[in-house]
């Protein structure tokens, strides 16, 4: 899928080396994360769909840490091409926003943890994409363009990693877990006998916890996942069977 935008990249790069540009417009793909993450989800369930003949309308995702439903979204650019699934945002002011620009998807207004516990503190950033529940992980960011530092806490409804996918055990062909230092805690404490998704994304937060994104991907490969693409905030893996 390709924007409407020309590819500034390829237009620049021609310009600097002073070459003749091709006689065809270049296009940028439509991507809505942070990193060009979608594009890569893009092509590996396009590459799963064909050899399966499932149409983009019975893709089924899980986004824990959705944040905005447009910008730095993980999975926008699947539910423009018809797929649906479930957004978690403990936020209250962006949960307003995804209940407005994705109808499709189901609301879960809750933080995600390893075990089950009733409510959590929830610090919300200035920056809503910085907001954790570790308050420390927060301001590792420092002042990150102005935007740095904590806005607010609130109590927020918690609910456990295993609760919140054993109804989709059997149906979730993507799972982002995006939530600011707790990833490979949620990651491990999933019950991989059970729910096995397709496609596993997360962030390691390499920053703040040294060593993590080897911490991942060992666990992972244990559990008969593939690395299957790194950008510069997080790791993909595909199941392999």
């Amino acid at each position: 899928m390709f924007s409407e935008l020309e590819n500034e990249c390829i237009n620049r790069e021609v310009e600097r080396l002073n070459l003749p540009n091709s006689r065809i417009k270049h296009f940028a793909p439509v991507s809505y994360a942070q990193a060009g993450e979608d594009v890569i989800l893009e092509g590996m369930l396009a590459a799963r769909l064909s050899k399966s003949q499932r149409a983009w309308e019975s893709v089924f995702y899980v986004e824990i840490g959705a944040n905005h439903p447009i910008s730095t979204s993980n999975t926008y650019l699947m539910y423009q091409r018809g797929a649906q699934g479930v957004l978690v945002e403990p936020n209250p002011e962006l949960g307003t926003l995804i209940r407005t620009v994705r109808p499709r998807d189901v609301l879960v207004p809750s933080v995600v943890l390893p075990t089950s516990r009733a409510s959590a503190t929830l610090f919300i950033g200035n920056a809503h994409e910085l907001s954790s529940l570790n308050e420390a992980h927060i301001k590792s960011f420092g002042d990150f363009d102005g935007l740095g530092g904590v806005r607010e806490h609130i109590e927020v409804s918690a609910i456990a990693i295993n609760e919140l996918l054993t109804p989709y055990a059997n149906k979730i062909d993507f799972l982002s877990i995006d939530c600011e230092g707790l990833d490979y805690d949620l990651v491990e404490a999933i019950d991989h006998e059970r729910i096995k998704p397709a496609i596993i994304q997360c962030e390691p937060s390499e920053h703040f916890l040294g060593g993590n994104t080897a911490r991942i991907i060992d666990l992972m490969e244990s559990r008969a996942y593939r690395l299957a693409a790194v950008t510069d905030l997080n790791v993909i893996f595909e199941k392999l069977n």
